[in-house]
């Protein structure tokens, strides 16, 4: 073996990007102490700034990053050539849980700042990543109330042929909690000692009627702890899986063996990628991506201070909630709206009776196909929307109520046609209009697919990242981060690779 292993090492390889993109870093803030008592411990920073290079080479396993660390020169330089083990790699992802979330702010800040990127404008999307659990191990919501209201009903009949039949003053209920069913069991079964009943079971015996009430009541209290168990585990999502319980039943894209969307067991990962950096990263069990973008940014101005001034984004965030939301924290409104792509669609536009296509007139007021201005104000809805904003949708007619209209039947299938206007609304997509028609707004359409959507084909495509390996919501948060830092630091060296071609052209 060399006596330094740099000088049998090229230029360009990745571990002098590696340790340029993470000097001055002191990777042992994020870990526990070590060498206290044992003095065959690692250095658990040393193991860390090892394992983040693994990462950069896709190097997930850890038995291979075992293997690394006893043949490769880097992987000996970089471990001070004390050759950890695997479980030694183990336990320290299981210290990292805790603390991965700095270390990816930190890092992929610093990475930033070196390579110069622009974090005020922050390109976010999110993709559905399949966790580790089987597809047909779901548990969902809706079929558990469902069976529960059946069981309900059963129950009830059974505790008024009990009451009827000896005279007993049970509580009918709409509900029962699996307490209760014991609580009735172990009355049964005390009657049944204090009469000297045995129970018998098998063929040939035949059941005393406490016996067959009793026996009733434990399946019932059982079946309802199994009910009540899944409805705390699931909370208030709509489904989980039950190899991993953390994980919730998502729609994934197009399926080549089914022909058809699939239901699979997924985390949500979200990202946000600055000149083809991530500077924001988390995952989350909602499908909908709406509901993930104010708890996003949050993070992010928890761990740099402040908020991006354009976070561009697609139509799945555009919202009346998330608008309010940029504006209360001083952000551009750069997500498109759920109209926004389809109403320039020629197919969507030959819709002449689709009130978004028809005119207006200076006031506003909707101008149908037929001529007739829809300015007969009617009513207000006033309503709450999910985040627990006032939303006011005013309501308007047409003055003669669509009497004698030729295409009556055709626009609103022979109904008097209504038009509901948002003022508010209105405004956020006049907004995103205008903020997307300036020439910056136009590069950052552009942009937006080449920076988020490249940056999910890398993961997915190059590092073959398309599941996760391990089961939990902290476990699953760590695994993803440290991809996406793999990612970064690859990025970082790409770009170094390209100044130093730069340099030697000139």
């Amino acid at each position: 073996m060399p006596i330094d292993v740099r000088i049998k090492l090229e230029k360009n390889d990745p571990i002098f990007s590696f340790l340029e993109a993470v000097e001055g870093v002191n990777f042992s803030k994020y870990v526990k102490g070590i060498r206290s008592n044992n003095t065959k411990s690692h250095d658990k920073g040393m193991m860390l700034k090892t394992l983040l290079f693994g990462y950069m080479e896709n190097h997930r396993s850890l038995r291979e990053m075992e293997h690394l660390c006893r043949t490769d020169l880097r992987y000996l330089y970089l471990s001070n050539e004390e050759m950890p083990s695997f479980m030694a790699f183990q336990r320290l992802t299981e210290e990292l849980t805790e603390t991965i979330e700095e270390i990816f702010h930190d890092l992929s800040s610093q990475i930033a700042e070196q390579m110069g990127c622009d974090t005020n404008v922050q390109y976010i999307d999110g993709t559905k990543i399949e966790a580790n659990a089987q597809k047909n191990t779901f548990v969902y919501k809706k079929r558990i109330i469902n069976a529960e209201d059946r069981l309900f009903t059963r129950i009830t009949e059974t505790v008024w042929q009990l009451n009827q039949e000896y005279g007993y003053s049970y509580r009918l209920k709409g509900q029962y909690d699996s307490l209760d069913m014991w609580y009735i069991a172990q009355y049964l079964m005390e009657v049944m000692v204090s009469e000297n009943v045995t129970p018998v079971y098998g063929k040939g015996h035949r059941k005393s009627r406490f016996q067959v009430y009793c026996d009733l009541f434990v399946g019932y209290a059982l079946k309802l702890e199994e009910y009540e168990y899944w409805l705390n585990i699931i909370g208030s999502r709509n489904s989980c899986s039950k190899t991993d319980h953390d994980a919730t039943m998502m729609a994934t894209k197009w399926d080549y063996y089914n022909q058809s969307g699939v239901t699979r067991p997924c985390y949500n990962c979200q990202i946000a990628v600055s000149d083809g950096v991530f500077v924001n990263s988390a995952v989350y069990q909602t499908p909908a991506d709406n509901i993930t973008w104010q708890d996003f940014l949050d993070q992010y101005n928890e761990y740099h201070g402040h908020y991006p001034e354009y976070p561009v984004a697609d139509a799945g965030y555009g919202n009346y909630d998330n608008y309010m939301y940029d504006l209360q924290h001083g952000m551009n409104l750069v997500q498109k709206y759920t109209m926004y792509g389809k109403a320039e669609e020629p197919k969507f536009r030959r819709r002449i009776y689709h009130t978004w296509n028809w005119d207006r007139t200076e006031e506003g007021f909707k101008i149908c196909p037929q001529g007739r201005v829809f300015d007969e104000w009617l009513y207000e809805r006033y309503q709450t929307s999910p985040q627990g904003n006032l939303t006011i949708k005013q309501v308007y007619g047409e003055k003669d109520h669509c009497e004698g209209c030729p295409v009556r039947r055709e626009c609103n299938k022979g109904k008097e046609k209504r038009i509901y206007r948002d003022i508010v609304q209105e405004q956020f997509y006049a907004e995103v209009d205008q903020q997307f028609s300036t020439e910056a707004g136009i590069r950052m359409k552009k942009q937006r697919c080449a920076q988020v959507e490249g940056a999910f084909g890398v993961i997915k495509q190059n590092m073959k990242f398309t599941r996760f390996t391990r089961r939990g919501m902290k476990n699953v948060k760590m695994e993803f981060l440290l991809v996406c830092l793999g990612y970064d630091l690859l990025k970082y060296h790409q770009s170094r690779l390209a100044v130093s071609h730069t340099n030697q052209s000139n």
